[in-house]
């Protein structure tokens, strides 16, 4: 019984965090950094008017009570919320504007989704996988690659993540994820993808 209590609190902490991260936008014509390939099924419709910053939300005892007395039953309630976790970390590839290291605020918003869950669970390994379009020489691509995945790792350890938590990895342009060669290829290739 004890377990299953400390079970259920672990699920309700991480949907706490969760609730505030719900959709990830993808990037706008004037947005600089880097963007988030969203995973979660929405459409853009679904999407608009959600910010991420100085978004918070917790759960309490009251929502518990809520959900029952709208008919959930709390395993019902700790699915929704084990769902609703895996969702937001099917956000894996951060997207960067040529020649950048810099994320925006919708990138963090997702490596702040990854590092609850890292710091929540400290035996999982990231592996950050740092990629760049064929435009340069090979050497600067695998350069830039590395210096993009640094940038994740550097902000997720200032999120309180142990650096052996983490496997930094650069590819440059040896993994493209589209061989077309154009700007809306190459955009689809200066990424860093987080893989566990």
């Amino acid at each position: 019984m004890y377990l299953k209590q400390m079970l259920a609190l672990f699920i309700l902490m991480v949907f706490s965090f969760l609730t505030a991260c719900t959709s990830i936008s993808n990037k706008s014509e004037d947005d600089g950094g880097a963007v988030v390939d969203d995973r979660t099924g929405q459409t853009s419709n679904e999407q608009e008017g959600n910010d991420y910053e100085g978004q918070t939300s917790t759960y309490n005892d009251s929502d518990m009570a809520q959900a029952q007395a709208s008919g959930m039953t709390e395993q019902m309630a700790i699915d929704e919320t084990l769902a609703s976790a895996q969702s937001s970390l099917l956000v894996q590839t951060i997207y960067f504007d040529y020649d950048s290291i810099t994320i925006n605020a919708q990138g963090e918003a997702a490596l702040n989704t990854h590092a609850e869950f890292l710091s929540l669970n400290p035996n999982k390994i990231l592996i950050v996988e740092g990629h760049t379009d064929e435009q340069g020489t090979r050497e600067y691509n695998l350069a830039l690659g590395e210096r993009r995945s640094m940038s994740i790792a550097n902000f997720l350890i200032a999120s309180g993540i142990s650096k052996e938590q983490l496997d930094i990895r650069s590819y440059g342009e040896e993994n493209p994820v589209s061989l077309d060669r154009n700007e809306s290829a190459w955009q689809l290739n200066r990424r860093v993808e987080l893989l566990y």
